[in-house]
């Protein structure tokens, strides 16, 4: 039997078009060329198929070298400089999702941060959603209307009796009669705690964060980028939100980790909300416990405005002479408060153990596969903190005896000692992994990590920081000011007419600073040492990574460049640093004046480096930690 030949399927391609715009023919478009060594902005002709869609803001689909990449249009004009022009290709989204204020914007975090614009509004405009712009009409493009002629910029300081997630939607009802709100929290968990506040006072809001899926983020994107909504809460990319004629910022607890952005260039929330303040003229609140040590060096600058009430807590110390969990003069005052209430205990680690030692050779329990072994109490037993092998026994893999000590007390060995200490009363843990919004029992003992505490309608009658000296001993810049908000976050929980018991010495500042609930003087005290070793944020710094190699070459260059002053003189350099079997990082200071200088100068060379096709670097400016 003969087979019938194979025929080929034929497909038609349609040719691009050929016919431009008669008025306006040239767009100037942000192109996302994937290539860090080029330019980002490219002139394409404008179909006349298109003419009435390619607007400023609008996403379109472009021919880049032979391939098809996105770009939003920025502007349109009558001609270009140059010739043989291609023609965009595509209207991706009908909807004006760059404004020009966000362009504005933009352009600023991307030269603070030393990145490009197309790299910035891969965190700012979600991922698209094909499915949802077909349920959407589009709609004309509204007039993006600046803020005042004057602004403010201040940082509120919430005391204890205030909760802080009522006073920012009563702020946002007050606000959102003047104009667009903007909020913006560090955990989806603060953005939903706000968003109940608000249904139930019936205001019309739109979430933008993680939490929700793409298609609901991006459909909520769209609905903000064309004025559906005037307020908006999220976490830190919606700092980028596209809201029409926005008139105040709040961002919620500014000094978190979370409110930093993971992924290169590294930018942080509370930079891009005073850029976006100052360019849009637009009123920032901070609202916290504590500042940052950036935000409280602005406040000492005078370049932002501290309110808050005035207010005096009832505050002890005991401090811990012999390593004890619990002083003995602690236990009385823990007790009469356990008669009318509940009280709130800080730990700093979540778990039971973090770490265990050997009872026979000291030795620290180490896995198989190199990773340190936890102790997750009784009923789970052991487990590795990098594979996460599981036992419920363990043994010395040195000397083979199976007498465990235990180190690094955590969440639920604390739980386990204190409520044999208080025995009769109820014991509550709460943390990330099991986070608890609500105690039934008015009388009853709850142990909470950093920002993980339930809010008490009538307050604690005690709160309890165990191990004060242990949250401000760690070795990174953030350990003062981490211990600060997570100290002043828990008082701030106290009844008015409870007590804040601090395991810690009389003499710390801290104990001052929580009865006269005043941050100044340990502010202060930081910034003159952090002045006297000139780290931030008294200046600029920039870590920049790269393979052990090329370490000694990239210092040399630096030194050069100083003494050719192709950078200011001011430049230290801190390191080499091994960070990993491949890599080392460079740390660089500079006094704030200088860092633009700086960063220009280091993207250039990033430029000559991919231009050579060397290996690449990656840096971060003002990161959250140096270590």
């Amino acid at each position: 039997m003969t087979s019938a030949p194979l025929r080929l399927k034929v497909q038609k391609v349609a040719r691009g078009s050929t016919e431009k715009a008669s008025a306006l023919p040239v767009a100037l478009v942000w192109v996302d060329t994937g290539v860090s060594h080029l330019d980002y902005t490219y002139d394409y002709l404008v179909p006349l198929s298109l003419d009435a869609q390619v607007i400023a803001g609008v996403k379109v689909a472009v021919n880049f070298s032979g391939r098809t990449v996105d770009g939003y249009v920025l502007s349109r004009t009558d001609s270009s400089e140059l010739s043989n022009l291609k023609f965009i290709e595509k209207v991706l989204s009908p909807i004006p999702l760059l404004t020009s204020e966000l362009t504005s914007l933009v352009r600023a975090v991307a030269q603070r941060w030393g990145s490009s614009p197309l790299d910035i509004l891969s965190s700012a405009i979600p991922s698209r959603v094909i499915a949802v712009e077909k349920t959407l009409q589009p709609s004309s493009p509204q007039t993006q209307r600046h803020g005042s002629k004057s602004h403010t910029q201040s940082f509120y300081l919430v005391t204890p009796g205030e909760d802080a997630i009522a006073l920012m939607a009563d702020w946002i009802l007050a606000r959102s009669a003047l104009g667009g709100v903007l909020v913006i929290a560090p955990e989806a968990r603060e953005v939903l705690l706000l968003a109940q506040e608000l249904e139930f006072r019936a205001v019309d809001f739109l979430i933008l964060d993680a939490s929700l899926t793409r298609s609901e983020r991006y459909s909520n994107y769209l609905k903000v980028a064309s004025g559906e909504s005037k307020i908006v809460i999220g976490s830190r990319s919606a700092v980028f939100a596209p809201v029409h004629h926005l008139k105040t910022i709040i961002v919620y607890r500014e000094g978190a980790q979370s409110h930093y952005e993971v992924r290169t260039p590294g930018w942080n929330t509370r930079d891009v909300a005073l850029l976006r303040s100052q360019i849009g003229r637009i009123d920032l609140t901070f609202v916290g416990y504590a500042p940052s040590s950036e935000t409280s060096y602005l406040l000492g600058k005078r370049e932002i405005v501290l309110k808050g009430r005035s207010v005096k807590v009832d505050v002890q110390s005991y401090p811990a002479h012999n390593g004890e969990l619990l002083p003995d003069r602690i236990f009385g005052p823990i007790r009469k408060a356990l008669e009318k209430g509940s009280v709130l205990f800080l730990v700093s680690r979540k778990g039971y153990s973090s770490a265990l030692m050997c009872k026979s050779c000291k030795n620290i329990a180490i896995c198989d596969c190199g990773g340190r072994i936890s102790f997750q109490g009784s009923t789970k037993g052991y487990s590795c903190s990098l594979c996460e092998k599981k036992g419920s026994h363990w043994s010395c893999r040195w000397c083979k005896r199976d007498q465990p000590i235990l180190l690094g007390r955590g969440s639920q060995r604390f739980a386990h000692e204190i409520g044999r200490a208080f025995p009769g009363f109820p014991v509550v843990t709460s943390d990330a992994s099991t986070p608890v919004d609500s105690v039934i029992d008015q009388r009853s003992i709850i142990l909470a990590t950093s920002g993980m505490a339930p809010r008490l309608p009538s307050g604690y009658q005690a709160v309890v920081i165990l191990e004060g000296d242990s949250l401000f001993s760690q070795i990174d810049l953030r350990a003062q000011e981490r211990a600060r908000e997570s100290i002043l976050h828990f008082s701030s929980l106290v009844s008015s007419d409870g007590k804040v018991l601090v395991v810690i010495d009389s003499s710390h500042p801290i104990v001052a600073t929580i009865a006269r609930w005043n941050l100044t003087a340990i502010n202060n005290r930081e910034l003159m040492e952090r002045e006297q070793t000139q780290l931030p944020p008294v200046v600029s710094a920039l870590t920049i990574e790269m393979v052990h190699g090329d370490c000694q070459t990239f210092i040399t260059g630096i030194r050069k460049a100083v003494d050719d002053g192709r950078i200011p003189h001011t430049t230290r350099i801190l390191g080499p640093k091994k960070i990993s079997d491949e890599s080392s990082r460079v740390i660089l200071t500079v006094p704030h004046e200088d860092a633009q200088s700086l960063v220009d100068f280091l993207v250039t060379y990033r430029k000559k480096r991919s231009l050579a096709k060397k290996a690449n670097l990656s840096m971060r400016v003002d990161p959250y930690a140096l270590s």
